[in-house]
Formats: structure tokens, C-alpha cells, sequence
């Protein structure tokens, strides 16, 4: 959500697991997140209303209304609510403000639409009443101060209701953001929204947050100016979120804040990373396993022989690690133990496990102790030994009366396939090509470059690499070299 950088509050409604924490912008659209994973993006208002009744007589004051939840003041006169989801103990301090504490007469979250009564226990001026378990406090800030200390009197009964008009029924999440860019599939160019021209329509990055019609969840963040990019405006950011397929999508806070991280790596570079008020967090109860080497190459070469893996599990049970032939058999067991809020290396060895070159699935699966059902990922790899023991050794050899620099290349195929060997710079510029779609059969093989390119000898880093296509698709290796000056040549006598 946009959010205050100097108080840190955030603009729109914060509400988590059912508990009302923060009020909605009343122009701006939310994301709302509803039981079984669907969303919505709806325009949210709060009616914030409270009520002081007389214990003795059972007369009952005007209904007063109350504009904020749990932040700081932002008008000169406005009555906010604090809850314990306040964060901290005491209320913020002021000049022109004054408190009544209610104790309530059963504790519990604020929640959307529930009245909630108690008792005034306390009253002060300026702010700092303790908030504490059970007990919510009454601010009115500059003119709503003296109406809110006439009303409610030591021993008031307090009744408050802080109803959330436009939540879908059964919401359990929602956070601010705005505008909303897809609504049934059809991009929204101007969603308005008492946004300025110049945060919809500037080109910067930007995050939104979306799902398909098939329930899909899409966090799609865009880079923009700080890393290079042209960036979009929040038009653009519309049509991109219909093109993905998006049924709903709510713009997110831009710029600065557009960021998106899986696990601790930020997805879109920052030279500075910008700390966040409120965020979207995507978890997953289930076990997990990170990805592997797209190719394993189990040839001895030390590159890809046995890469190792970690299985992860939030939960405790037994984990089970397979690697299954995608034609069905072998299926060989990898390893098996018990995780609990832990993470296991796992070693992937097909010499270890005699298998023969082929796709393959690597496939962990976990049965919690607590009975919530077996979770399981797979990871695809392919077992190929087709290319192996690439090396580049530099010589000079004597051609006539001179000496010729000279890369000889050598690398081994355990099948035939077309072989293309190249030499590029460190940053992937290309400088020669020796070899292109070679047929070579199987063994030990070498080829030769005069380290020439348009008569001039090649010096520096460079990176050979050999590339083998065959039935299992393009297998290949990369080793870096320091081509070193070639030797003077000897003075010619003179005749």
C-alpha cells in the first residue's frame, strides 16, 4: 500500500486473519482476500460509529462517529480508535486532544461490522493512555475533544462499531492500494481514484497484484528509471495484468516501493531498498525442494557430477526424497527422514543411483504429524553424460621460421553429436567460431585456433565453450582462459 515515509502509516485498510487494523481510503480500491483464495478488488469506506449510554438512567447519547483506526491524527478536528492492533502500549501524545479508555467487556480483535461494548475507565488530556490487552481508547482530536469528554463519563457504557461498507462478505485480508486495473477481465485506462496525473500517468515501476480466472495469483512488479527501463504508467500496468490473464488486478504502491522478494533475494534490483510499512506475503505450508541443475552430467569432469539440493519444510513430518524416470521406472529413493521446521541437503548422484541418461523427475513428498495432508514438489532434470572434461590448453608451435600461438581445445563425448566450439568475451561477445554443427563421433577429441581475428592475435580473460547436440538436446560447458601475449619473434639476419 502508499503509505506515509515520515509516521509510517499506511494509506488504506489493513486488516489480517478477520482483525480490522487499519481504516480504508475512502477513494481508493483494496485488495481483498476471501476464503479459498479468491480475490477482489472492491472501493472500500469506513463508518466508524460509537455510542455512550448512561449505566444508571439507560439513556443513550447522539451517535458519534470516529474517521481513523490505529494512526496518527491527519485532520485538525477527527475522533481515532485505538486497538491493542495499535501496535504499542500507550496512545500518541498532543496538544489539543483528549482520551476516554474503554474496558471491554470481553476481549478481542475488532472485527468488521461487530458492535463491541465495554466500560469508561479512564479519562485525560493529551494523549499517552495505556491501550493494553482488552481495553480500546476513544481520541478526539482538536473540536471532537470536547463532545467525546461530555459524553463519556467515568462508568459509561461505550458501544463502538467500525463497519466496513463494500467488503466482500467473508473477507479475511485486505490491504490499500489503488487503482484497480482489471475488473472481469477488461483493463481499466483510468481508474481516477483521487489519484494525481502525475502517479497514474509518470513512467516508473510498479507493482500490482492480480488472479485469473482460474484462481491463479499473479505479483507482477515492473522495473522502471533506477534500473534502467523506460517503466510504465498505470495504464500500461493495466493492460499488462489483462494480457496476463488477469479477471481482477489492484495496482500496488509505485516507485521506490515496487518491490517484489522471493524468500530474501529482491527480484527487481535496488541500489537502495526502500523499508515497507505493509506488504503482501504469499506463503506456503508445504514441503518444498530447490531447483537443481537443468542438466547433470555424471561423466567424472567435476561440473554438475552430483549437484546437492536442500529440502525445506515448515512443518513437522517425513520427507521423502525420489527421483522417478519420466517413462515410469526407475523410481529410486534418494532419502528419507524427519523435518520439523528444519532443512535437509539432499545429494543427487546418478553413478550413486545407476541411472542411465534420460529426463527424470526429482520428486520430495511429506507427510505432516498433524494430519493436514501430504504435500509434494518436483523438480525436472535431465541425466545426460553426452559432453564431459572440456579443457583449453594454450601452446606455441613453430610454423617455418615463426612462432605461432596456439589454443587447442580438448573435450570427450560418451555418444556422437553435432559439436560447435566458440570463443567469447567474459561478456558474452562472440570472437571465433572453430567449430559449427560438427558430427563427431564418440571419444576424446581436439580442435586447434590460431588465436587470430582479422590477422590479430586474441590476449585476455576470454571463455571457451563447447556446445553438444544430441538426443537429449544441447548439452554444454564453459571454462574461462587468460590468453597470454604470444612470444616476440626472433630478429631475421640480415642477408
Amino acid at each position: 500500500d502508499f503509505f506515509s515515509p515520515s509516521t509510517h502509516d499506511p494509506s488504506g485498510i489493513v486488516m489480517i486473519g478477520g482483525e480490522l487494523l487499519h481504516e480504508p481510503e475512502g477513494s481508493r480500491s483494496a485488495l481483498a482476500m476471501l476464503p479459498g483464495g479468491a480475490m477482489d478488488a472492491p472501493a472500500l469506506s469506513l463508518q466508524g460509529r460509537m455510542q455512550a449510554t448512561d449505566p444508571a438512567t439507560g439513556v443513550a447519547s447522539r451517535v458519534g462517529t470516529f474517521q481513523g483506526i490505529n494512526r496518527p491524527a491527519k485532520r485538525g478536528a477527527e475522533t481515532i480508535l485505538y486497538t491493542p492492533g495499535y501496535g504499542a502500549l500507550t496512545t500518541p501524545t498532543g496538544g489539543s486532544r483528549f482520551e476516554v479508555r474503554v474496558r471491554l467487556d470481553q476481549a478481542g480483535p475488532l472485527l468488521p461490522g461487530v458492535p463491541r461494548s465495554g466500560t469508561v475507565i479512564g479519562r485525560k488530556s493529551g494523549g499517552g493512555s495505556t491501550i493494553g490487552a482488552g481495553h480500546w481508547v476513544l481520541t478526539g482530536v482538536g473540536a471532537a475533544g470536547p463532545a467525546l469528554a461530555s459524553e463519556y463519563q467515568l462508568g459509561t457504557r461505550a458501544t463502538i462499531t467500525a463497519t466496513v461498507t463494500g467488503l466482500p462478505p467473508g473477507t479475511t485480508d485486505a490491504i490499500g492500494g489503488g487503482p484497480a486495473l482489471v475488473r472481469d477481465g477488461v483493463a481499466i485506462p483510468r481508474a481516477g481514484e483521487g489519484f494525481t496525473a502525475a502517479q497514474t500517468e509518470s513512467r516508473t515501476s510498479r507493482s500490482a497484484v492480480g488472479q485469473t480466472a482460474d484462481g491463479t495469483t499473479l505479483f507482477v512488479t515492473v522495473e522502471g528509471p533506477s534500473q534502467g527501463r523506460r517503466g510504465m504508467t498505470a495504464a500500461d500496468q493495466a493492460e499488462l495484468m489483462r494480457s496476463l490473464g488477469a479477471r481482477t488486478a489492484v495496482a500496488m504502491d509505485a516507485g521506490g516501493s515496487a518491490q517484489l522478494a522471493v524468500r530474501d533475494d529482491l527480484v527487481i534490483p535496488w541500489s537502495w531498498a526502500r523499508s515497507l510499512s505493509d506488504v503482501v506475503v504469499m506463503s506456503y505450508r508445504g514441503v518444498t525442494i530447490e531447483p537443481l541443475p537443468f542438466r547433470i552430467s555424471p561423466n567424472r569432469d567435476r561440473v554438475d557430477d552430483a549437484p546437492t539440493t536442500v529440502v525445506r519444510s515448515p512443518v513437522a513430518g517425513v520427507t521423502t526424497v525420489k527421483i522417478i524416470r519420466r517413462s515410469g521406472k526407475p523410481s529410486k529413493r534418494i532419502w528419507r527422514g524427519r523435518l520439523g521446521a528444519s532443512s535437509a541437503k539432499v545429494n543427487v548422484d546418478p553413478r550413486r543411483l545407476k541411472l542411465r541418461d534420460g529426463v527424470y523427475d526429482v520428486r520430495v513428498r511429506q507427510l505432516p504429524d498433524d494430519g493436514s495432508g501430504i504435500t509434494e514438489q518436483r523438480r525436472r532434470v535431465i541425466v545426460d553424460r553426452t559432453l564431459g572434461s572440456l579443457n583449453a590448453r594454450q601452446s606455441v608451435v613453430r610454423v617455418g621460421n615463426r612462432r605461432q600461438p596456439r589454443v587447442t581445445v580438448t573435450f570427450r563425448l560418451s555418444r556422437a553429436a553435432r559439436t560447435t566450439v566458440r570463443i567469447r568475451s567474459t561478456d558474452g561477445r562472440r570472437i571465433a567460431t572453430i567449430a559449427s554443427g560438427r558430427p563427431l563421433r564418440a571419444g576424446r577429441h581436439a580442435v586447434n585456433w590460431n588465436r587470430r581475428v582479422r590477422g590479430k592475435v586474441v590476449t585476455g580473460r576470454v571463455e571457451v565453450t563447447v556446445e553438444a547436440r544430441g538426443r537429449l538436446g544441447t548439452s554444454g560447458l564453459v571454462r574461462e582462459v587468460t590468453l597470454k601475449k604470444p612470444p616476440k619473434q626472433p630478429k631475421r639476419p640480415r642477408p
